[in-house]
């Protein structure tokens, strides 16, 4: 068993409540004692999201552990539905309640005559995986249960699918999507699964004319919609000058439409300015050597910007989970030796001190592991101290690149004195 000083691997239950608890009007209730419950709002604080669902706990006493009781869990279903009558019900399995061998299940199929709501049952309990299983199930489900078939499409308009709380920079990536989609395409946003959205907005995603998923547990939901709705969907991140080139350009291709190539011009015209000025502040040191943390997608994507753009020499690249699906996987290669999955916080430690980074550019426990380590900035959970209200300042898109931009020209600025030199 390993020893935590900060946060240990968050299980497929917390992905699962992490991926419904932001959307608005989505009514939860989760079978186990109030403890666990109150453990995953106070997870929401970490993260600077808002708690927007209707969250609801059975609790759970002796009786219902050792005799297998469920009938609080079936009035609560009742009453939920009977005083506020939301359209779907979204019920979870606790850790708890799976070992005594509730089924979830069951109990929704035997109610659901009894209730007006839609019952969906999540199983993901706490001991199928990490939190990226729990994401996959909460997306997949909604795509199952929640979206509903509609005959008219709206022009111009495509979901965004895996935009989750537990991104650090969730609020203002959405917000940077949108911008670049408007800009170039002249297309506006229909619904996002699931970061600040709402069931009604969910319901209606089959109205749009495409899907963009940005993250790997969105795919399995993305090919649902397009199996039961005709959405056809594109697979893919914009991160750095180039890489958001690139970006646009697949979606353009992929879908048969055309961008505004002036757009494109002028953000390339503004890339050649800002890369100098990195390239006049670091003449005289050695070359940034760093290490990277983030989930799988995040990592892998902005990659290229750090390294072909910024000139980071990223050693290693820590991927906070495990991974899951390895069919899915989106590393090249050439680089994989260099992606390290899952390490626990004293492997993180002997990393850093083997590899004697410059730069860490990750989450907050790598920071706070690292913090002799002279230039530090986070983009990714888990998050310890960071607060973020402001949401245009992206990490995504053309903005995103100067924003991160400015971050490292700052922070070399800043510790100038404590990186090596070339003379």
């Amino acid at each position: 068993m390993q020893l935590y000083k900060y946060l240990p691997l968050p299980s497929d239950r917390m992905g699962t409540l992490w991926a419904l608890s932001s959307i608005k009007d989505a009514y939860i209730i989760e079978y186990g004692p109030a403890g666990t419950t109150h453990y995953s709002i106070e997870g929401f604080m970490q993260m600077n999201a808002e708690l927007r669902a209707n969250l609801y706990t059975t609790h759970m006493d002796e009786t219902n552990v050792v005799m297998g009781d469920c009938k609080r869990l079936e009035e609560t279903i009742k009453e939920i539905d009977d005083v506020y009558n939301p359209s779907v019900i979204f019920v979870l399995a606790s850790a708890i309640s799976s070992i005594i061998g509730t089924d979830i299940l069951n109990i929704c199929d035997n109610l659901k005559q009894q209730v007006r709501a839609k019952l969906v049952a999540l199983t993901g309990e706490g001991f199928r995986g990490d939190y990226t299983v729990g994401i996959n199930e909460a997306l997949t489900a909604l795509a199952l249960h929640v979206v509903e078939d509609s005959e008219d499409k709206i022009p111009d308009s495509y979901n965004i699918i895996g935009c989750n709380i537990d991104n650090f920079n969730y609020a203002s990536d959405i917000n940077e999507i949108q911008n670049l989609m408007k800009e170039y395409f002249g297309y506006r946003l229909n619904a996002v699964f699931t970061a600040d959205s709402s069931i009604s907005k969910i319901k209606e995603a089959s109205k749009a004319e495409f899907n963009i998923v940005i993250r790997t547990e969105g795919i399995e939901c993305a090919k649902i919609l397009k199996e039961r709705y005709k959405i056809p969907y594109y697979i893919g991140c914009p991160y750095g000058f180039n890489g958001t080139v690139n970006w646009l350009k697949g979606i353009e291709e992929t879908f048969g439409i055309r961008g505004d190539e002036i757009f494109i011009k002028q953000q390339i015209k503004n890339k050649a300015n800002l890369l100098m000025r990195i390239k006049q502040l670091t003449f005289s040191l050695s070359k940034l050597k760093g290490i990277l943390s983030g989930n799988i997608d995040f990592a892998a994507n902005i990659l290229p910007y750090l390294t072909d753009e910024l000139g980071i020499e990223i050693t290693k690249i820590i991927v906070n989970h495990t991974l899951q699906n390895k069919s899915d996987c989106i590393i090249d290669q050439t680089i994989s030796k260099k992606f390290l999955f899952n390490l626990s916080e004293e492997e993180k430690q002997e990393l850093i001190d083997i590899e004697e980074p410059q730069i860490l550019i990750g989450d907050g426990v790598l920071l706070r592991i690292g913090e002799k380590v002279p230039i530090k900035i986070q983009v990714s959970n888990p998050n310890l101290q960071q607060i973020k209200v402001y949401n245009n300042t992206p990490f995504m898109g053309f903005n995103g690149a100067v924003y991160l931009l400015e971050i490292l020209l700052n922070q070399i600025s800043n510790n100038y004195k404590h990186l090596k030199s070339n003379f």
